[in-house]
């Protein structure tokens, strides 16, 4: 696999690059010559939950887009992946809250510490506690020592990113795989909250993850790459360090590249012509709605026990 270097200008040709930091591919409107998209972008347009009034409103390219604040969690699952993977520098975009703040301890209430929590969002850090980085440090731990890991799952190449144009609507792909292996076997580490299967089947499409396997599939297939598997690699946040992992299935990932040419249908109508229409795209119009059975079936033992006659 041909890897390029990244120049630091505007990407024009479809391939795959190293040297772009994560900040850049995430937010650089500049990065490539036109539109362009990426899993967390089509999540947005996806159904049951997503309509292309949600991705408009949320698309960078939208000059007038809603802003989105990252959330506990994704500053977590960033660290885990800059910990562990070298995905960024560490120390570039996180810091780890002191003790006191002169001579305060911590409370985030405190004019000092205000201070101090301003200064570091200025400076673009994330703010991680002790024991999250130990946290984080025993997850990493736990996940070497799993045969996946200690198999190889984990080689090949870090911070490529693969870039591909579709040629039915102009939209440029986004792809950015934790490991870009040769011979196309796709690792991505995940943080999970639980390893119970139903847990794990339920956050498959929730969290986009059947839509990153399909989008890297996608983004493949035009640079004529190999691609035979997508596996998630889950480490556990809890209490204690725990790894296991799962591979999306051919059906599932399947169905994903059907809603991927999909939206990226809906999204060229809308460049087009300006229209984004809300949730009611992907249901009937007037379709009726009822109270749950649950429901009915409380009022009508109600209504039975007072004596009810119609």
């Amino acid at each position: 696999m041909q890897i390029i270097e990244w120049d630091g200008t505007t990407i024009t040709q479809p391939g795959c690059y190293s040297g772009i930091p994560l900040e850049v591919y995430h937010n650089d409107l500049t990065l490539l010559p036109g539109p362009s998209v990426s899993k967390s972008s089509l999540k947005s347009i996806a159904p049951p939950d997503g309509s292309p009034k949600k991705f408009w409103q949320t698309w960078a390219f939208n000059k007038n887009r809603s802003s989105r604040a990252s959330s506990k969690a994704m500053d977590f699952g960033r660290a885990v992946h800059a910990l562990i993977l070298g995905d960024e520098v560490f120390e570039d975009k996180f810091v780890i809250r002191p003790e006191t703040v002169d001579g305060e301890e911590y409370h985030a209430r405190r004019k000092g510490w205000i201070k101090w929590f301003a200064e570091q969002a200025e400076a673009g850090l994330t703010v991680l506690t002790k024991q999250q980085i130990e946290q984080i440090r025993e997850m990493s731990k736990d996940l070497a020592q799993h045969p996946l890991v200690i198999a190889g799952g984990l080689q090949g190449n870090v911070e490529v990113s693969m870039f591909a144009r579709d040629p039915k609507t102009g939209i440029w792909l986004r792809s950015r795989p934790d490991n870009n292996p040769d011979e196309g076997m796709f690792v991505d580490v995940k943080t999970t909250s639980s390893l119970d299967q139903e847990f794990l089947e339920r956050q498959l499409w929730d969290a986009g993850y059947v839509l990153q396997a399909a989008l890297t599939k996608v983004v493949c297939d035009l640079l004529k790459r190999p691609f035979h598997s997508f596996t998630l690699l889950y480490t556990l946040v809890d209490d204690y360090a725990d790894s296991d992992f799962r591979v999306i299935s051919d059906a599932d990932i399947a169905l994903g590249e059907h809603v991927i040419r999909y939206g990226l249908q809906k999204i060229r109508h809308g460049l087009d012509t300006g229209e984004w229409p809300g949730a009611s795209v992907y249901t009937r119009e007037n379709y009726p709605i009822g109270i749950t059975k649950w429901t009915r079936d409380r009022i009508t033992f109600a209504l039975n026990q007072e004596g009810y006659q119609p």
